[in-house]
């Protein structure tokens, strides 16, 4: 996975994580033919619902997209 300098959750991590794996499965399909095309769709199903749960609590919450990347506003003890 690259590394970003910005702070991501753990959904953008499993996101990017899916959408690298579905690259190098993409280029398996490619050069050895569609048997593993299963695994394809079943990626592209998991990272649609990853996508539409982060869009539901951002909705939910009436977060900016930018803001519910960053995580919880934790207060300042020190």
């Amino acid at each position: 996975m690259p590394v970003t300098p910005e702070v991501l959750s753990d959904n953008q991590k499993l996101a990017a994580d899916i959408r690298e794996a579905m690259v190098i499965l993409a280029k398996v399909i490619r050069k050895f033919g569609d048997a593993p095309w299963p695994l394809m769709e079943r990626f592209q199903r998991e990272l649609k619902a990853l996508e539409d749960r982060e869009a539901l609590l951002v909705d939910l919450l009436g977060e900016a997209p930018d803001s519910a990347s960053k995580g919880p506003d934790l207060p300042d003890f020190g």
